[in-house]
């Protein structure tokens, strides 16, 4: 499924590091776009918040998959074990009650997230299935924050026509 890369102990032990951190960033995008969708103001932010945490669902399958093919099994723990959800995080989203302040804090992590995944690239072979899971996965994530910019710009836009 997954091409082996030809690399180094040390570079293998970061890139495994950085597979562990994408998944608890995808666990915690999961958690935000569900607590996110328990909000009543979402209106026409439903389905896209829909669609976020049923993506963050499968991502994080797909890292599993990936974690688990490089994983040392000796000294690297299991996914299940690693889940740190930031309850500030979530404590922030429930203080926001505009759906574009939860557009703007979702793209913003969103954001974030894009990062992780550039991150990686320097691990991996151009043509390896892990990058094409990661090219995927960035496209995807991409769009949802451009259609997260989108929805927060909205609120400022409706503020300037008004003054």
């Amino acid at each position: 499924m997954i091409r082996a890369m030809v690399m180094e102990d040390s570079k293998l032990s970061e890139f495994v590091l950085k597979i562990s951190a994408l998944w608890n960033d995808q666990k915690r995008r999961e958690v935000l776009y569900l607590e996110a969708l328990k909000k009543d103001s979402m209106g026409s932010l439903r389905k896209i918040l829909t669609h976020g945490h049923f993506s963050a669902l499968l991502f994080q399958k797909e890292i599993r998959w990936m974690y688990d093919y490089f994983k040392c099994f000796l000294t690297d723990k299991d996914l299940e074990n690693s889940t740190e959800t930031n309850a500030d995080t979530v404590a922030y989203l429930h203080e926001l009650d505009e759906k574009e302040q939860v557009a703007g804090y979702l793209k913003r992590t969103e954001g974030e997230i894009l990062q992780s995944y550039r991150s990686l690239y320097k691990y991996l072979e151009r043509d390896s299935e892990s990058r094409r899971v990661v090219d995927e996965h960035l496209e995807r994530i991409s769009e949802f924050y451009e259609i997260l910019s989108r929805q927060e710009i909205v609120k400022r836009k409706e503020l300037s026509h008004v003054s």
